[in-house]
């Protein structure tokens, strides 16, 4: 293998490392947020106000 495909592969699988890293922490800190009750993704209170079925 020539030094610029050995370099390119080391890039390669670093970057694969780090990205699958980053999605598994981001991964993590959503579902203990979850747990804790922390960073709540359901509707906010702007959705609440506009949606139909809550007007009297």
């Amino acid at each position: 293998m020539s030094e610029v495909a050995t370099v390119a592969t080391g890039w390669g699988l670093t970057f694969v490392a780090v990205a699958t890293y980053s999605l598994w922490v981001v991964r993590r800190g959503r579902t203990i947020g979850r747990e804790l009750g922390i960073g709540d993704v359901g509707s906010t209170d702007f959705q609440r106000d506009a949606d139909p079925r809550t007007d009297p």
